[in-house]
């Protein structure tokens, strides 16, 4: 009777330490909730229509999309930071010349520049960041099942608009045309930047 008394206490103990530990991890994890390791397939973009791209250890490379590559068609010169110079989330990363105009757009991730690509002819990516905040920036970018929704939603809203007020958007298929952005006036052109890019222009 001892020996039963004395083993149901020790199991009671052993719960009640279960308990107790559990509860502890179950409000550490609720503290700090995990941030889930960004998939080096994926693309993570920034509403300034840059993305992100990982391709290796808090290397990321950035550029901008096709809606923005789209937008512009052919680019005169892009002037990028240099090399060795840093950035924080949400800067200007680069300055675009469109024809006479030009646009700037915002970078998606912070940290230092190891490349810039000057080459507009390709325009596959455009700077190579070392960053070692990557998890903490990719928590405020686009990413997943969101991107589809919010491009079409960018584009709805151009046709909404502007077209009533530019010629030609569309060409046949329903995609808007290469260069699209190059025909509105100058008045459009600064609302269309503003709207779109958060360009200061």
């Amino acid at each position: 009777m001892v020996f039963l008394m004395v083993a149901i206490m020790f199991i009671l103990l052993i719960a009640i330490s279960y308990w107790h530990e559990r509860s502890a991890k179950e409000k550490v994890s609720a503290e700090n909730p995990k941030v889930e390791t960004p998939s080096p397939s994926a693309l993570y973009f920034h509403p300034s229509h840059t993305f992100a791209k990982i391709i290796g250890d808090d290397l990321v490379e950035v550029g901008m999309d096709n809606f923005a590559k789209r937008a512009f068609g052919e680019i005169d010169s892009i002037k990028l930071p240099k090399v060795g110079s840093t950035l924080k989330q949400g800067d200007i990363a680069w300055k675009t010349q469109v024809g006479t105009r030009t646009v700037s757009q915002r970078t998606p991730v912070e940290g230092t520049i190891l490349e810039a690509n000057e080459n507009t002819e390709d325009l596959s990516w455009l700077l190579k960041i070392k960053t070692s905040r990557l998890q903490e920036n990719i928590v405020n970018l686009i990413q997943g099942a969101s991107v589809e929704n919010w491009l079409k939603a960018a584009r709805a809203k151009f046709l909404a608009n502007f077209t009533g007020r530019l010629i030609p958007a569309m060409q046949d298929g329903g995609e808007l045309v290469y260069g699209f952005a190059r025909h509105l006036s100058d008045d459009q052109w600064k609302e269309f930047c503003q709207e779109f890019f958060n360009s200061p222009n």
